[in-house]
């Protein structure tokens, strides 16, 4: 069975005078995958300058259960700015289930206990899917200081596993959408990043991009129970985007959770402060289309497992936006009082639809949406080529077919979601979106 090092964060009270053992460091996945070894791993520190921290221990339980003792390690003295690496000899390894993990540091001589203890909410799964990362950048045209962390940005958007969108302020860029949406976080200066919506409050807006990664890669080794699939559908004669947003959760949940939608531009040229000139923007929001809270109603308080909740936003794009280079980025969040936190993110480039308006070809399918069988019906029984597209631009379904009216095979075994529908006789073609629910 694989085994995950997993470090974990922690903010630390105020210093007594007394030996103070505190923990720091890290991240613990928001869901963890069912009965699959995670390793414990902290910094052991010691806020109190005079007294050094001579011997201490960790251990931890879950669901206030059975207390996993760690062993006692010696040392010569931590005193602050030292810290002693902890792996956890027993590894966190639960069925499904959900509940809090505490964490604690004993320190011989340690009177001050109000900042001992880690508390982590955390989710296992037995059914998942994978957990793409959402970092978002304050910047600006004008922000000297951010030519660096945007070349760190872009080079992070190109993982498949992270997404990145950069909100920009008092420069031509800025949206009001966009604006708004940030304003929530508090960072009032740039550079400044998020990831993960400050999960909860408990990581803040920083400026230490040269960081920004390695985080990253620590929250990807955690899973989600909600799927994203996105269609962002584009006429490019009418300028009409309409995006079909699918949520499917893969465990049953409770929370109060919202969608939202990003519109962002990539390759834009335009000037920026620090950089030479013909500098290329990237990751530019244009547009929150589900505005800062995003949408709630969509995803009830208790989901069930396999369900799927959708919605549909739909927005005019100036013709100033190059369409060739605009994409959706789309995410579930979930609401708590102490804040707000990334369950899933995915993003998805437009698709051109509304070819057969163009008056190519006179293609019907039916029914659409459909719960199960897809059928296609032409003018005339000429062999066509049918093709069937994912969110992903990823054709699903490759299929030849003669005749006039035909079955689209395999529609029927399809997760639920928006798909292009593509239908080609010899040089004439038709696109539509199509939906399985």
């Amino acid at each position: 069975m694989r085994s995950f090092v997993l470090f974990i964060a922690f903010f630390t009270g105020t210093a007594l005078a007394a030996q103070n053992a505190y923990l720091t460091n890290g991240f613990v996945p928001r869901y963890w995958k069912a009965n699959t070894d995670y390793v414990i791993n902290v910094r052991v520190r010691n806020s109190n300058s005079t007294t050094p921290l001579l011997s201490f221990r960790v251990d931890w339980n879950w669901n206030n259960g059975p207390v996993q003792t760690g062993n006692m390690q010696s040392t010569t003295g931590i005193v602050p700015g030292q810290y002693w690496p902890y792996p956890h000899p027993i590894p966190f390894n639960k069925p499904e289930s959900a509940g809090t993990l505490k964490v604690w540091v004993v320190g011989t001589g340690d009177t001050d206990h109000s900042n001992d203890t880690l508390t982590f909410p955390v989710g296992v799964l037995a059914n998942w899917t994978a957990k793409s990362v959402l970092i978002e950048q304050y910047t600006g045209t004008w922000c000297q200081f951010c030519p660096n962390p945007n070349s760190t940005t872009n080079d992070l958007d190109a993982d498949p596993f992270i997404v990145v969108a950069k909100h920009h302020n008092n420069d031509d860029f800025a949206a009001a959408s966009s604006v708004a949406y940030w304003s929530q976080f508090n960072a009032e200066y740039s550079p400044a990043g998020v990831m993960e919506q400050e999960e909860f409050g408990t990581l803040q807006d920083d400026a230490a991009y040269v960081e920004w990664g390695a985080r990253a890669e620590q929250r990807k080794l955690g899973v989600s129970p909600v799927e994203i699939t996105v269609v962002p559908g584009f006429n490019d004669w009418t300028r009409q985007l309409t995006v079909d947003l699918t949520a499917t959760f893969t465990a049953a949940q409770s929370g109060d959770f919202t969608v939202n939608a990003y519109i962002v531009e990539d390759n834009v040229a335009g000037l920026q402060t620090g950089a030479a000139p013909g500098y290329i923007h990237q990751q530019l929001v244009r547009e929150v289309l589900g505005g800062t809270n995003g949408t709630s109603g969509v995803i009830p308080a208790f989901t069930t497992a396999s369900a799927t909740y959708t919605h549909q936003y739909t927005f005019a794009v100036p013709t100033q936006w190059n369409a060739d280079n605009l994409r959706i980025v789309a995410t579930v969040t979930e609401h708590r009082p102490a804040g707000t936190q990334t369950v899933n993110v995915t993003d998805a480039d437009f698709v051109l639809v509304g070819v057969e308006e163009h008056g190519l070809l006179n293609v019907r399918a039916y029914p659409n949406p459909s719960s199960g069988a897809l059928w296609i019906e032409l003018e005339d029984a000429t062999p066509a080529l049918v093709r069937l597209l994912g969110a992903d631009g990823r054709v699903v379904i490759d299929q030849r077919a003669s005749g006039d009216r035909f079955l689209l095979e395999g529609f029927e075994a399809l997760a639920p979601g928006a798909y292009l529908l593509r239908v080609q006789q010899g040089s004439v073609f038709s696109e539509q979106r199509v939906m399985r629910y």
